[in-house]
């Protein structure tokens, strides 16, 4: 996939949600493919391109703002591109993993150690404070998956479908968090949850509102921050957990900004280690997971544009915002 196919598909996508970012996907041309020729292919996210674009002053409500930007000030943008990330948790993303942190914590019987792998500010490090409800069925069913034990916390509201896990009989304790991130975002510093919204479509003001009170909840239980990359720096994350915990490395949307290559050694890694892993990760990136889905499962179906898989078994499908899942087993069993 080229990069005006890859933005026209993240068109068709955001169109919903957010109609200023799907104009700014269509409206790529020679000039605009060229800066993103330019830089390295983890830097061509349509979501990192529109934050920096809006960081240097572009105005999402201008289609025409983007190719005006590449005009104007196209040093300024090739040079904010390539040293920017990506850095929009979306804590609806917990919605398909909070089922699976649960099956764990049951599993093992122990509190759990989390290292969230591409943490950003940690929105999603708090799947014990996560209070979450399924709508299920053609009557709209709502079942209460997860309690969170402590407050402040965050409720979630996602749809669910196919073999939906039987809810969690106990909360979900988590002792130690890591989170391990190329610029990790301390949300107690100044000015960190503008930068942590900069990529979130202006339109989606209930994200926003919903990444406020994650974000709260994060400040209550504060992750230990460590500056590193996958698979490098994989080790010294969990080696920063105490010796009490049940490792359980997280990633959710991370994989997609490693090179293949190295995609692999952080899965092999994390099996050399013997530590779980919980992940959500875009449908087919990872050969082993893919490997264990049904051949029902497209992954060129919106629905199933993300897998949820608990130590490299794909168990969910969903949306790529976590909030429609299609359960394929119930990690319980």
């Amino acid at each position: 996939m080229d990069t005006r196919e890859r933005y026209a598909a993240y068109a068709e996508r955001i169109a919903g949600v957010s109609p200023s970012y799907a104009a700014w996907a269509r409206s790529l041309d020679d000039g605009v493919v060229s800066v993103l020729d330019e830089v390295p292919e983890s830097k061509r996210q349509p979501e990192l391109l529109f934050a920096v674009a809006r960081r240097l002053g572009a105005d999402p409500a201008d289609p025409g703002a983007l190719r005006a930007l590449v005009q104007e000030a196209r040093p300024a943008l090739l040079g904010a591109l390539t040293s920017a990330t990506v850095q929009a948790n979306d804590p609806r993303r917990l919605a398909p993993v909070v089922p699976l942190f649960a099956a764990l914590a049951a599993r093992v019987g122990r509190p759990l150690g989390l290292v969230d792998a591409g943490a950003a500010a940690g929105l999603c490090s708090i799947p014990d404070r996560v209070t979450l409800d399924y709508v299920v069925g053609a009557r709209s069913e709502v079942v209460r998956m997860h309690t969170a034990s402590v407050e402040p916390g965050l409720h979630l509201v996602a749809e669910a479908s196919g073999a939906v896990p039987t809810p969690a009989a106990e909360p979900i304790e988590v002792r130690a968090r890591v989170a391990l991130d190329p610029n990790p975002i301390d949300l107690a510093g100044p000015g960190a949850f503008d930068r942590l919204v900069e990529a979130v479509p202006p339109e989606a003001t209930d994200r926003t509102a919903l990444m406020r009170e994650a974000a709260r909840a994060t400040l209550a239980a504060p992750p230990v921050r460590i500056r590193g990359t996958l698979p490098g720096d994989l080790d010294r994350a969990l080696e920063a957990l105490p010796d009490d915990v049940v490792p359980v490395v997280l990633t959710t949307g991370t994989l997609v900004y490693v090179p293949g290559a190295d995609r692999q050694r952080f899965v092999d890694r994390v099996r050399e280690r013997g530590v779980h892993w919980i992940a959500l990760e875009r449908t087919g990136i990872l050969s082993g997971v893919a490997a264990t889905l049904p051949d029902d499962v497209d992954p060129a179906d919106p629905d199933a544009f993300a897998t949820a898989s608990l130590d490299g078994v794909a168990l969910a499908v969903s949306d790529p915002f976590g909030v429609c899942v299609r359960w394929l087993a119930d990690p319980n069993l």
